[in-house]
């Protein structure tokens, strides 16, 4: 609830957002943004995911991983704010850097709150409190943009407040002022929560280049416009991310429970067959219906964006591919081999955006960003059999995926019926994967039956 309430905003507001800004101003509002994304666990140093990872062990001290955590984030931002000058310097942030700062700090402040519910079992107010900064975000763009017509200050104070009210509700519901306690830091395990977060670092900057490098490239190659009308166009992706968030909200709690080696092998080799199938069928039906999408999306100037939408969605599927795989790396902490796959495909991408952009427009960078996750996809399912060796059938993938190449192209073309045929041949691939998740399902729901 937590992960689709904040997510299915960002959505659903879109129609909002694009009759209240120009393709300009929200070119500049979403590059605004995905900055502030950047620095979120750069400024965090990456601690908010060891946070999480040792405080979901059940012999962990909470105390020590709760106060590591705030510290590492107050001294982040600290530095933050004296690197500051630098982000003037940047010509779209020059007017916005204090809330970008502010941004920056509310979130990684929600987060650590967020995570550290989670590790203590309090699932239940951590999706209260999910629902909660989701109205809130609403109603404050709302406020500020049609109301008090604040244009991008609005839209990111709006997310200010926002995540600041949440993070303290959720400290002060739990008490979490009783986890914080110098006295109980201990070197042997900050030691190992660095080990863990320091390889994610670099790894997420590589994951930001894939995923926002390309909007830049547009801004600065073609105009902030276009790079507007590529964001909305992402928007129909991020209905795929949404689904996929909500599992790997899910997944990740799952992964570390204890399992032998056999058993573990054979549940993420499940799991991943259903979530393969639920994730390229996902694709195939939202590339169909892009069109219409994208008509009751956004208003009629950004229409044109759904040309993106096709491409974007196949790297997009790809990437929740990619994403499974490195979560055997986080059940393994095994977090540099997730630094060096992200690297490539960083590389790959940027590589791609300055050859492919100048002569292909915004379609170029769609195809550099599919090219390169489909590299991070195929390198993690090879290397992670080293660790982990979920079963995956190739010849279905690669069927799978000229299957939605095919409709990629059917859909350019404007042609809906061969477009729902595809994704009808993409259900008869993965029936099987779907049928067994239905048996599995009403088995389950049987009295008397064990869980796995």
């Amino acid at each position: 609830m937590s992960t689709f309430g904040s997510r299915i905003l960002v959505f659903l507001l879109t129609p909002f957002y694009t009759s209240v800004l120009s393709e300009a101003e929200y070119g500049v509002t979403d590059l605004i943004i995905q900055t502030g994304n950047f620095l979120i666990p750069l400024v965090s140093m990456g601690i908010l995911n060891a946070v999480l990872r040792f405080g979901l062990e059940r012999d962990s001290d909470r105390k020590c991983v709760f106060t590591t955590g705030l510290l590492v984030v107050g001294a982040g931002e600290a530095l933050l704010i004296l690197f500051s000058p630098l982000l003037q310097n940047i010509g779209l942030m020059e007017d916005h850097t204090l809330l970008l700062l502010l941004y920056v700090l509310m979130a990684n402040l929600h987060s650590l709150c967020g995570y550290t519910a989670q590790a203590m079992g309090h699932v239940r107010l951590f999706a209260i409190s999910g629902i909660l900064c989701t109205a809130l975000v609403a109603g404050l763009n709302i406020l500020m943009l049609s109301v008090f017509h604040m244009g991008i200050t609005g839209y990111i104070l709006s997310n200010v407040i926002a995540d600041g009210l949440t993070a303290l509700l959720l400290f002060l519901a739990l008490r979490m002022w009783r986890l914080f306690s110098l006295p109980s830091l201990r070197r042997g395990l900050i030691s190992s929560m660095f080990r863990y977060c320091l390889p994610l670092i670099p790894s997420t900057v590589c994951s930001w280049i894939i995923n926002i490098s390309d909007r830049y490239f547009i801004s600065y190659m073609i105009g902030t416009d276009v790079s507007g009308t590529y964001a909305v166009a992402g928007k129909i992706a991020t209905i795929l991310l949404i689904v996929s968030g909500i599992f790997t909200s899910a997944w990740q709690l799952s992964i570390l429970r204890e399992r032998e080696g056999a058993q573990r092998e054979r549940f993420f080799s499940n799991v991943y067959s259903v979530y393969e199938a639920g994730v390229l069928i996902g694709a195939g039906v939202l590339m169909a219906a892009s069109r219409l999408i994208m008509r009751f999306l956004a208003a009629s100037s950004y229409y044109q964006g759904w040309h993106y939408a096709p491409l974007l969605l196949l790297g997009t599927a790809v990437a929740c591919l990619g994403s499974f795989f490195s979560s055997v790396y986080v059940a393994e902490k095994h977090t540099s081999a997730t630094l060096v796959t992200t690297l490539i495909g960083a590389l790959t991408n940027l590589a791609g955006n300055a050859l492919l952009i100048p002569r292909y427009g915004a379609i170029g960078a769609a195809a550099a960003t599919f090219v390169s996750y489909l590299l991070i996809f195929l390198t993690r399912a090879i290397h992670s059999r080293k660790l982990l060796k979920v079963s995956w059938s190739i010849p279905r993938f690669v069927i799978s995926m000229v299957v939605l190449m095919a409709e990629c192209y059917l859909v350019e073309r404007e042609m809906t019926i061969p477009s729902i045929i595809c994704c009808a041949v993409l259900v008869l691939i993965h029936l099987p994967s779907l049928l067994w998740a239905l048996r599995s399902g009403i088995l389950e729901l049987l009295p008397g039956r064990r869980r796995d």
